[in-house]
This record gives structure tokens, C-alpha cells and sequence, in this order.
């Protein structure tokens, strides 16, 4: 059993839970994903017609939408995996990142000071990162490294 711990690659618990913070706060990571599974409707691509006239573009346009769709999708669903498979603490502090109650309020939830409350939180954000890489082939791996 040592052996295998040993070929695993140590992780910065509080780069990682920054690392958590970034991909869930960032507008260019999962709120842009997030926007692109909740505007996108797939039901009105439409499909691609044929003119008989040369066309100036290559590639079928719908058909990478749709790939960004399906990306972004999978990824907005691993996060709801991720969520609803954490702890309690977890889905706590992951409606405080995301704005839906402030830290007063989670604090008030989990029954923690201040102190003990970003404890907590950094172990959540860790367990987060760890739930989320093995839920689909396209989640991240939101762990740092040493």
C-alpha cells in the first residue's frame, strides 16, 4: 500500500482550493460554461444545406456548436454531480462561492466561527477538486501540484 502512495503525486491543498475558487468565481471558465448550457438550445441548429455554390468557409459551423455545447454540458454536469455527491460542507461553501449566500450565512449553516469556518472551507474546496476530476472524461483536474 505504501508503494502506491508513494508514486502519487503531492498536492498543494491551498493552491488547490484556489484553483477550486478561480474555476468557480472566473467568468472565463465554468460561469462561461455554465451561460453557454443555459442560452445554448441545441433543438434549433439547423442542418447544414446544400446550395451547389462553392462556399468560402470549411467545416460545418452547427456542428461545432454543438461540440461546445456538449463540451461545456458535461462539464456543467460533472459540477452537479460533484455537488450533490459532497458534503454537507461542501455544498454549503459551493453556494457561498457562487454568490447565493454570503459567508455570514454559511457560517451561520455549518455552526463554525471564523476561523474554523475557512478551515472547513479549504477542505471542502480540496474534496470538491477531488470529486470532480473522476465524474466525466471532460472535467478538469483542478488539483495543484508540489
Amino acid at each position: 500500500m505504501e508503494d502506491i502512495l508513494l508514486e502519487m503525486p503531492r498536492i498543494d491543498y491551498d493552491k488547490t482550493a484556489d484553483n477550486v475558487v478561480e474555476f468557480l468565481q472566473n467568468r472565463s471558465y465554468y460561469p462561461r460554461l455554465y451561460n453557454m448550457c443555459i442560452q445554448a438550445n441545441p433543438e434549433m441548429l439547423q442542418s447544414p444545406s446544400m446550395s451547389g455554390m462553392p462556399s468560402g468557409s470549411i467545416g460545418n459551423s452547427n456542428e461545432e456548436k454543438m461540440v461546445r455545447y456538449l463540451y461545456a454540458k458535461s462539464i456543467v454536469d460533472g459540477v452537479k454531480q460533484t455537488y450533490n455527491k459532497g458534503s454537507k460542507e461542501l455544498k454549503v461553501i459551493f453556494n457561498n462561492i457562487l454568490g447565493d449566500i454570503t459567508a455570514i450565512e454559511a457560517m451561520q449553516m455549518l455552526h463554525y466561527e471564523k476561523s474554523r469556518y475557512y478551515s472547513i472551507r479549504k477542505r471542502a474546496l480540496n474534496e470538491f477538486a477531488d470529486i470532480l476530476e473522476v465524474q466525466n472524461i471532460n472535467c478538469p483536474d483542478l488539483h495543484v501540484y508540489c
